[in-house]
């Protein structure tokens, strides 16, 4: 529950934590999203069923715009306000249903990334070298479905800096007892030849199956692809977005989180996200199948997508 002094104070509060948020996966940050449209249901400060309406289509239209890359957050709020029933006239029942419809939304999120490792387990073999990038809320319950099966399986995990989030990976890994290497991304070419397969999550999935997710993820999959190591995607339906490549944003973020000191000719850039292009996809997996020609889930069940208008 965020505590804040009035709507404004309440938006401003969670769109700054959003913002700063580099480390949450795409769909931890898409349910932090609508976990705050559960707490703004019950505390905005309105009057009447048709202002609340307004607050929270107001709230979703601005989490969207917050983070461009990660189209996922969209998708799913616009999910939910386009299939939120029809409000009561009584405010007190009219929060509580929107709060309640936002718990279903996420539910089926859950459901659909169980899913998704489920069809990807069915693909792994006892003793694989899985290797990974990034810390993917998709990945770490695939490592975890693999220990819980007992398929002894190995890990190589990059540091991903400059958030570091292998490392919390690497903790998580060997919390299960899953033999792990680390390394950082310079290292990626000479060691993905060690591994099965390559596993990664995404930020989002576009109209013709590329991806944008973690900066480094391209070199990852051009390392793979040279190396003849598949390189599987794990992303369910709700981060397939009619997007094109060409319109893809990158989200850029603060640069002194690379730590390097003013210089009148060095200019720091820290874009944190990669496009990885479909040509270097062996294969998308999603709740329904794993599939070696991509469909866009955006394409087969447009009603994810409709507009926050």
């Amino acid at each position: 529950m965020i505590y804040a002094k009035d709507n404004s104070d309440f938006k401003a509060r969670r769109l700054r934590a959003v913002k700063e948020d580099l480390n949450s996966g795409a769909a931890i940050l898409a349910r932090k999203a609508l976990e705050d449209m559960i707490d703004y249901a019950d505390s905005c400060q309105v009057e009447t069923t048709a202002e609340l309406l307004t607050e929270l289509k107001d709230l979703a239209e601005q989490l969207i715009a917050a983070r461009p890359s990660r189209l996922v957050v969209g998708n799913l709020l616009r999910y939910w306000l386009n299939s939120l029933p029809e409000l009561p006239d009584d405010l007190d029942r009219a929060r509580g249903r929107a709060g309640a419809h936002a718990e279903e939304v996420i539910d089926l999120l859950q459901s659909a990334q169980n899913e998704v490792v489920a069809r990807c387990l069915e693909e792994i073999q006892p003793g694989m070298t899985l290797m990974t990038h990034s810390s993917s809320s998709n990945v770490m319950a695939l490592f975890r479905a693999c220990h819980l099966a007992n398929l002894n399986v190995q890990a190589i995990v990059t540091e991903s800096r400059p958030g570091m989030e292998g490392r919390k990976l690497a903790r998580y890994l060997n919390k299960l007892g899953i033999p792990c290497q680390f390394i950082t991304e310079a290292q990626m070419a000479s060691f993905v030849v060690q591994a099965d397969k390559v596993v990664l999550g995404a930020d989002s999935v576009l109209r013709d199956g590329s991806l944008i997710t973690k900066a480094g993820s391209r070199l990852l999959a051009l390392a793979a692809k040279d190396a003849g190591i598949p390189f599987w995607v794990l992303a369910e339906g709700f981060k397939h977005a009619l997007v094109l490549p060409e319109d893809a944003v990158l989200e850029e973020v603060d640069p002194d989180e690379l730590q390097l000191e003013a210089m009148p000719q060095v200019e720091v850039r820290n874009i944190y996200f990669d496009l990885v292009p479909a040509r270097l996809i062996t294969a998308w997996v999603d709740e329904e199948r794993v599939a070696v020609t991509f469909r866009s889930l955006a394409e087969t069940r447009p009603e994810t997508l409709p507009s926050v208008q």
